[in-house]
């Protein structure tokens, strides 16, 4: 009996060595899904956020480039939530720029035939220090988002042009 119960105390000794060998690679591995998991959520999240400043842009009338850029910049703030979501994480480093012949006043046509797009571009760091992935997610990620938006064929003039329009792309 005194063999059995002495080979059964080395049992318990080595399941807790054992833990502890096998706990901390546990542990990187639950914090490294976390991690990934939570930086494709944020980048989505911002990405989603520029593609929604260039449909913005496009909302305003042709020819009105203030309330056009207005609204792509209420567009790209308003959908960072910055309290509760991934993008409590972000700091954006670049902010919200939008081109395009739209925001001037004109729809160019490309060699294609068509319109020429309102392109929004931004950039973000992602930072995780205050959280419990920053054990092992210690660097910072940077994000960039690019998006384009297509003015509608309802923004061109009709066949014949109005008198007091100079060209068909400016109605």
């Amino acid at each position: 009996m005194s063999v059995r119960r002495r080979r059964h105390r080395g049992q318990g000794a080595q399941a807790a060595v054992e833990m502890a060998l096998v706990l901390w690679i546990m542990l990187a591995i639950v914090l490294g899904f976390a991690g990934m998991m939570l930086e494709l959520r944020a980048e989505e999240e911002f990405q989603t956020s520029v593609d929604l400043a260039a449909q913005g842009a496009l909302l305003p009338p042709l020819g009105d480039p203030g309330d056009s850029r207005a609204d792509a910049l209420y567009a790209f703030t308003h959908t960072l939530n910055e309290s509760g979501s991934e993008s409590s994480y972000l700091t954006v480093t670049t902010p919200l720029t939008c081109t395009g012949p739209y925001l001037d006043g004109e729809i160019v046509d490309n060699a294609q035939g068509f319109p020429e797009p309102v392109t929004c571009t931004a950039q973000a760091d992602l930072n995780f220090s205050q959280t419990a992935v920053s054990l092992l997610w210690f660097w910072q990620v940077q994000l960039s988002a690019t998006a384009e938006a297509y003015p509608p064929q309802y923004r061109r003039c009709e066949n014949p042009v109005p008198a007091n329009v100079a060209s068909p792309n400016q109605c």
